[in-house]
């Protein structure tokens, strides 16, 4: 009888169960070796409810009875898809249980058998690694290039692959073979989990890499993107050399660069896990540091905050009996020494875990670097562009402008089809700031801005500042024949009060029909009963109004009156957010520990977070994200209209 081939007899042998169940006493094979199945894509119910069972014994940690289940499934069930997958299954099961031969038979015969099966790529990639498991590095290494250039069209697998291979190659001690699969992954790597995936094995391809291995690889000329990787490594080698500030001088100046880099939590990490001046001084895990202005013209809007983050502990107690924290309330001001002072008690004497304000951009400033320097995570009250040097300690809490002009110019071009704007604002900061943005917002969103006017604060007559508007936009604008007002919207980003000024002039200075945009300040005031028939259709964006409708907002809303015997403002409602996002950060830490660094960590990963506020999120760099309500006044109420 003629010799048969090794896969034939295990496909024979498969059938008969010997092959899987490892008996001797098989029947003998044909002389010819049977013809690869053609796979049905459907499964059969009574597969489909095997591998049910077999997925719920491999979650229960009843490996044997898995693979019993997959290998009946097999049996049964060769000509169909789903015994593909059982072998590629019981393979990884096998290789799992560290046992790389016997997984090395089922993805052998897998590939020589369902060469057509949809997951025959990454079958491919199982194998090689149950290769290296078998001490067979050397086969795998070889065999990973024809594999890599047959999977061009599989990013999937181009990141496993050149992730297994850094590490591969890695553990071979041959560090820039393994930087250069590496580098050779990423351009194939599109979504953040691939990017992820290779981050992890660069960084720990690059952990044992000493100071002559990496500047070998910088001579290699990598991209940009790669070379952050290599500038990180430099910098955990002069932490080692216990050259920390230094080497926290350059993970901030990298963290500041490549902000958007799939690297930016390890180096954060990084930053956090250099010793602060505050470690010596012991951390109070039940206290809660509140930094607001206490005296002076802006202590009333101290006094704001403060009742929001009362009613915020007072519902986490309610909620949560054991769990419990008491803030520690200190004062913050303009002055540097005070808010300064202020800082360093809370942290050297009460011992408080994290920091809730300041409000004001000036002691947002002076706190910053405090944060850093003792590691404490610091949720400010202001917005990012209005502090100084980056921190990786703060995180910005507030509105974002930018976000807000954003919002309303977008719904004005998708929604409305206007294409030219106009701004009328106060001659003060934020009147400066906002037509700024406002100017630089509406062409990014194919818009332009016909006409950009001030008016004098507090002023009652805005004639003359009408008049030149309408001027200066005209000229602006192209013949048309027509006599029209020459821009589609109005940006006003005023006071309620200001705005129910300007509103009534406007008819009497030609300006009919353009649509008025606000900002968030339109919501701190009765803007209908305010502006009357003059605000029709004039819309804003903001993240809270008292009225919303939401039963979110509502509860607390009455809550809030009912304490304090006057309806809640957007500040309040963000530091009951603002608190609450702390106090839950701190539970889930419960566990494992409650440190500073852990703390700041699990707010910054926090996705749709619930707020009264609306929901919020971060960016790596602690930005809040989130998105905002858009209001209209239509037929003289205040409708909600976006999200």
């Amino acid at each position: 009888m003629k010799r048969i081939s090794r896969y034939s007899r295990i496909l024979l042998l498969v059938v008969t169960v010997a092959f899987l169940a490892g008996c001797p006493g098989s029947q003998q094979p044909a002389e010819q070796a049977p013809s690869r199945p053609s796979l049905t894509g459907t499964t059969p119910p009574d597969a489909e409810k095997m591998v049910q069972q077999a997925e719920q014994a491999r979650k229960s940690g009843n490996i044997p009875k898995a693979i019993s289940l997959w290998e009946k499934v097999i049996q049964k069930y060769p000509g169909h898809a789903v015994a593909a997958r059982g072998f590629s299954v019981v393979g990884n099961l096998y290789l799992a249980q560290g046992q790389p031969d016997r997984a090395l038979q089922y993805f052998d015969y897998l590939l020589y058998t369902y060469p057509n099966w949809d997951g025959i790529g990454q079958a491919r990639l199982d194998r090689l690694r149950a290769l290296a498991a078998a001490g067979k590095k050397k086969q795998a290494m070889k065999e990973a290039v024809p594999l890599w250039e047959t999977s061009t069209s599989q990013p999937d697998l181009q990141v496993g692959l050149a992730s297994f291979m850094a590490g591969l190659y890695g553990a071979e001690g041959d560090i820039e073979t393994g930087w250069d699969w590496a580098g050779s992954g990423f351009p194939a790597a599109s979504t953040p989990e691939q990017k992820k995936t290779l981050t992890r094995a660069t960084v720990d391809l690059l952990k044992n890499a000493d100071e002559g291995q990496v500047k070998r690889l910088y001579k290699k000329t990598p991209s940009d993107f790669m070379k952050v990787f290599l500038d990180f490594r430099m910098a955990q080698l002069e932490m080692q050399k216990g050259r920390q500030d230094p080497a926290r001088a350059r993970l901030k100046e990298l963290l500041a660069r490549n902000g958007t880099h799939p690297l930016v939590p390890e180096i954060q990490a990084a930053i956090r896990g250099t010793r602060p001046e505050g470690a010596e001084y012991a951390v109070n895990a039940d206290r809660i540091g509140v930094l607001i202005p206490l005296n002076g013209s802006f202590a009333r809007y101290g006094d704001m905050v403060l009742k929001g983050l009362t009613l915020a502990n007072s519902d986490w107690s309610e909620r949560y009996p054991g769990q419990q924290v008491s803030l520690v309330v200190k004062d913050a001001q303009a002055d540097a020494a005070v808010t300064t002072r202020s800082f360093e008690e809370m942290v050297k004497k009460d011992g408080v875990l994290a920091v809730i304000g300041p409000l004001g951009a000036q002691a947002a400033k002076e706190v910053a670097p405090l944060a850093d320097r003792y590691g404490v995570p610091v949720l400010t009250m202001t917005q990012k562009d209005d502090e100084g040097a980056a921190s990786s300690f703060v995180i910005h809490i507030f509105l974002d402008s930018r976000e807000i002009v954003r919002s309303v110019v977008k719904h004005c071009r998708d929604k409305l089809g206007h294409t030219r704007f106009a701004a009328l604002y106060p001659d003060d900061r934020y009147g400066q700031k906002l037509a700024k943005i406002f100017s630089e917002v509406v062409p990014e969103l194919g818009g332009q801005v016909m006409a950009s006017v001030s008016y004098k604060e507090k002023t009652t007559d805005f004639k003359e500042s009408l008049q030149k508007l309408i001027t200066i936009a005209k000229k602006n604008q192209p013949p048309t024949g027509v006599e029209t007002t020459p821009f589609d919207a109005l940006f006003i980003p005023d006071q309620v009060q200001s705005v129910s000024l300007i509103a009534p002039q406007l008819p009497y200075n030609n300006v009919v029909g353009a649509t008025l945009l606000g900002t968030n300040l339109w919501s701190e005031a009765p803007l209908v009963q305010a502006g009357g028939v003059y605000i029709e259709h004039a819309l804003f964006a903001t993240a809270y109004y008292p009225e919303n409708p939401s039963s979110r907002a509502k509860d607390f809303r009455e809550r809030f009156q009912e304490k304090f015997g006057a309806p809640p403002s957007y500040l309040e409602a963000q530091a009951y957010d603002a608190l609450m996002l702390v106090l839950q950060a701190r539970s889930a830490l419960r566990s494992t520990g409650i440190d500073r660094a852990s703390l700041l960590q699990t707010i910054m990963t926090a996705k749709g977070f619930e707020g009264i506020a609306g929901k919020y999120s971060f960016s790596p760099m602690g930005g809040l994200q989130r998105n905002y309500l858009l209001l209209q006044v239509q037929d003289g109420k205040l409708v909600q209209i976006a999200p």
